[in-house]
């Protein structure tokens, strides 16, 4: 899911935020005057950008989100040293009492 996530931000969501910020420059209309018609029109592309930015907005929240809920020490410390830091395991008392 992780790697499906990060993929489609890296591959569909970000190429699209560029052809369709590209489609709403009017200079853009000499140089590719086939990407309005592509996409259906500027006020078109102006959507799509929006609800791309809209995705974008989200997927980094989300991200945002999912280090607080972790712990951002011990995620900063992962980044830095590899390492991630996790509670010892709880002692059995019961092994110590019938012995």
């Amino acid at each position: 899911l992780q790697k499906m996530a990060y993929g489609g931000v890296l591959f569909v969501l970000l190429p699209l935020m560029i052809i369709t910020g590209l489609a709403m420059s009017p200079s853009m209309n000499s140089v590719l005057p086939f990407l309005n018609d592509l996409l259906g029109g500027r006020q078109t592309a102006r959507t799509i950008h929006f609800t791309v930015m809209v995705l974008l907005v989200a997927f980094f929240v989300v991200h945002i989100l999912m280090i607080l809920a972790a712990g951002p020490i011990n995620e900063l410390r992962s980044i830095i040293t590899g390492w991630y830091r996790t509670d010892p395991p709880a002692q059995d008392d019961t092994a110590e009492r019938s012995a």
